[in-house]
């Protein structure tokens, strides 16, 4: 007999799949590009740029190449994200739902066989994280069935639903789909399927918390997981990612040959389109819970201003459409049209000046939300929308690759640019030898630079008790590598339907596909 608990897990499944499966239909005027009514497998229209830098030859491919999967392979890239990545294990309690997440604010501690995972703050932005690795092993897992990377994509699906069941107060929430910026559960120890013993302790972070931008707060009456703490206010920072990723599981979903992957990714899915379609009920706000109360969060100050970080409006007033590529993000995913939302090539000027000068990392969100309302319409048939945006990114990734202003004043730029450029060329942008020139340039440094990281394997002999980083730092001497959870974008690029055939090759693609040939 089911438990309540495992009944309602089943229920919250259900709703989920039956209250949105029927959005993501295309309102698009065509079909070219797809493979016999499936989602689209190519660009459905063609785009050139002027050739710029000299042209990569068949060697520099092809040690590039070897370089990059080599050192996937040599650091084990895969099965290192896989067992450091965790949330809450099925050994743990079989009622409550089990998952993984890539966290942050986290610290390793190793005492002699074990490593215990240390929560020490809020992991504000886990999700920017987790999707990025999650798109990657969703790509692999697509290219070539490989079950490390299915169990990644699984695990991180329900990571990605479960930030949502962590927000429930109560058997009957009336608001499922709002979801937290972390969740901390239960403390647990567990063996791996590699013999690995892992502890999560998650105590230090358990404390009443209230920030600007979050509280951490308990929730004592979570339906699924009981009594646990909720980090609140998830705000705009890591929803590009999260949407950007939603057409990938959708290909998982029709692809993938593991069915309780497919089940995964269709459920997690399924609640990022809820999210979007609360986002665009509530006019374009996010909206957060505390006290199992769903609101939006405001200026203490002003407390009829929302705060920046939960509002895609809140400079319409001086700056008309100022953020419109989150909007028509968020209406493309939840109900397969723009739903009036008109950003014609995508750029707000206006807008970003003032983003990109009030923080640096605005330009990863400006940028991002540009690449995700590419591929949500692309993915729905919204063709138009698609080609005019496409045209605004490359003049973004020109104004971007010719800043030398920001260039001098950021030590990340052209680490932040080179994975970029990936990720765009991954959304339809053809790459310039140039901008080839710069990824394989920031990557094959970053590779010289996280091979000398020495606690990949936290298990080996060679590495003594005491407390670690819970990923490496990219910082360096004198610049900013490529972020460590970006390392496999080539992954995705080489995958994606949307690769520009008109675009330079950076990498063999054939051997990205293959794990088994990584290092060649």
């Amino acid at each position: 007999m089911l438990s309540q608990k495992r009944v309602f897990l089943l229920y919250v499944m259900l709703v989920a799949i039956l209250g949105f499966a029927g959005c993501s239909g295309s309102s698009g005027s065509t079909d070219a590009g797809t493979d016999g009514g499936g989602l689209p497998q190519s660009l459905p229209f063609s785009l050139t740029r002027p050739a710029v830098g000299s042209a990569l030859t068949a060697g520099e491919i092809s040690t590039f190449t070897a370089k990059i999967t080599g050192f996937w392979k040599q650091v084990d890239y895969f099965d290192w994200t896989f067992w450091h990545s965790h949330g809450l294990d099925k050994s743990y309690d079989p009622d409550m739902p089990d998952y993984k997440v890539w966290w942050q604010d986290t610290r390793a501690i190793k005492t002699g066989d074990t490593i215990t995972f240390s929560h020490v703050g809020g992991a504000d932005n886990l999700m920017i994280r987790t999707s990025k690795v999650l798109a990657q092993a969703i790509a692999s897992y697509l290219m070539s069935d490989d079950e490390l990377m299915g169990k990644i994509v699984e695990q991180y699906s329900k990571g990605t639903v479960a930030l949502f069941q962590g927000m429930l107060w109560g058997p009957n929430d009336p608001d499922p789909y709002i979801t937290a910026r972390a969740i901390f559960t239960h403390n647990h120890s567990y063996t791996d399927e590699q013999g690995r013993k892992v502890a999560v302790d998650y105590d230090p972070v358990k404390n009443e918390r209230y920030d600007w931008n979050a509280h951490t707060v308990p929730n004592n009456d979570n339906p699924l997981f009981g009594p646990i703490w909720v980090r609140n206010m998830r705000s705009k920072d890591d929803l590009p990612h999260m949407f950007r990723v939603a057409p990938l599981l959708l290909r998982v979903v029709e692809k993938g040959k593991d069915e309780s992957v497919r089940q995964a990714a269709q459920i997690a899915y399924d609640y990022l389109q809820g999210f979007a379609k609360d986002i665009v009920d509530h006019g374009y706000e996010i909206r957060t819970k505390e006290d199992g109360v769903a609101y939006v969060p405001k200026e203490e100050e002003y407390p009829d201003v929302t705060k920046d970080l939960a509002s895609f409006v809140v400079f319409d007033a001086v700056i008309p459409n100022a953020e419109c590529d989150p909007k028509l993000t968020s209406a493309l995913l939840a109900y397969g049209d723009a739903q009036g939302n008109d950003c014609g090539n995508g750029i707000s000027s206006q807008y970003e000046t003032v983003a990109v000068g009030g923080h640096y990392f605005n330009y990863a969100i400006v940028r991002y939300f540009h690449l995700t309302a590419i591929v949500n319409a692309l993915t729905i048939g919204e063709n138009e929308i698609a080609e005019e945006l496409l045209d605004g990114l490359v003049e973004r990734v020109d104004i971007m690759t010719a800043d030398e202003e920001e260039r001098a004043d950021h030590q990340e730029w052209d680490s932040d640019m080179a994975s970029f450029l990936l990720a765009a060329a991954a959304s339809g942008l053809p790459l310039t030898s140039a901008e080839a020139r710069i990824i394989q340039t920031r990557y094959s440094m970053s590779v010289d630079f996280y091979l000398g990281w020495e606690y990949w394997d936290l298990y080996s002999a060679t590495v003594p008790d005491g407390t670690y980083e819970y990923r490496p730092n990219r910082d360096d001497l004198d610049t900013k590598h490529i972020r460590p959870e970006e390392l496999a974008y080539l992954i995705h690029y080489c995958y994606s339907p949307w690769r520009n055939p008109a675009g330079v090759e950076v990498v063999d693609c054939d051997i990205v596909a293959d794990p088994s040939r990584w290092g060649e």
